[in-house]
């Protein structure tokens, strides 16, 4: 049955339009006179400003006023907006109903922050350096050549692996494994995937209050890889090698790794 709603008023009294007055029950509230839901096909105007209100039809809890009509725009018992029409009502309407109450508004999008991640980068950056200057520029280690006079001779990390595959040093199978080319890819990909955690911990709104569990699995990578490089040390098992400053830069970039890793920092 279609509800027919003028829009004068008359003070803070209800106006009823036709010379017979509708049955129309009208409840007091604390924004003043509503209509419930009429019974007949003549209109109603409230005092009662827009706004929610409980519904007159009882099929939800809240229901939508718009300062001349009830709208569709219900609230159900669980403080959900649900699109509901009364009869006679079109299922949309122009109107845009307030923020539903009691409803939990949605938290702030926590913002990056810069402090830590440009820390954890610098540190990124500084790990960067040593492996370079560890692999690539200063001696990895001394290697006792024939007649093995014990004068260690600086070998870089490029050199070294072919070293160790033509001398009988007694050097452990791993050892020869990672110092044959095997410690740059480790160390790369512990990097990267320190590197990657950081980003993603820094760009993901949901990681910005709460770290994830998976930073865990890269915090043990970074240990296994650094406990790698330890167990494969020139000097383990072997009086032909020594250690030298390459080395121990190589070690000093896995520690900064976990320490760039944003392992347990939880923001609040």
């Amino acid at each position: 049955m279609p509800v027919d709603v003028r829009t004068e008023r008359r003070g803070m009294r209800p106006v009823f339009a036709g010379s017979v007055r509708p049955t129309v029950a009208v409840h007091r509230t604390a924004a003043g006179m509503l209509p419930s839901y009429p019974r007949s096909e003549e209109g109603v105007v409230s005092t009662a400003g827009a706004g929610w209100y409980p519904d007159p039809s009882g099929r939800h809890a809240l229901r939508w006023y718009d300062g001349r009509q009830w709208t569709p725009h219900a609230v159900d018992g669980r403080r959900q907006p649900v699109i509901d029409p009364l009869p006679g009502q079109a299922g949309t309407t122009a109107d845009h109903p307030g923020p539903v109450p009691g409803a939990a508004a949605a938290p702030p999008v926590p913002a990056v922050r810069i402090g830590p991640l440009v820390f954890r980068y610098a540190v990124l950056g500084v790990a960067a350096v040593l492996f370079v200057l560890g692999f690539v520029v200063l001696p990895y280690a001394g290697v006792d050549r024939p007649p093995r006079d014990f004068s260690y001779t600086p070998t870089r990390y490029p050199e070294f692996g072919p070293w160790i595959r033509e001398l009988d040093t007694g050097m452990s199978t791993w050892g020869q494994i990672y110092s044959g080319g095997l410690a740059p890819l480790l160390a790369a990909t512990a990097w990267l995937a320190v590197a990657a955690t950081v980003l993603v911990v820094a760009v993901v709104p949901a990681y910005r209050t709460r770290t994830p569990w998976w930073t865990v699995l890269v915090f043990l990578l970074v240990g296994l890889c650094g406990g790698g490089a330890m167990i494969a040390s020139p000097v383990n098992g072997t009086t032909m090698l020594n250690t030298h400053s390459g080395y121990l830069v190589v070690l000093a970039a896995h520690a900064l790794l976990a320490v760039a890793c944003p392992l347990g920092s939880r923001r609040r």
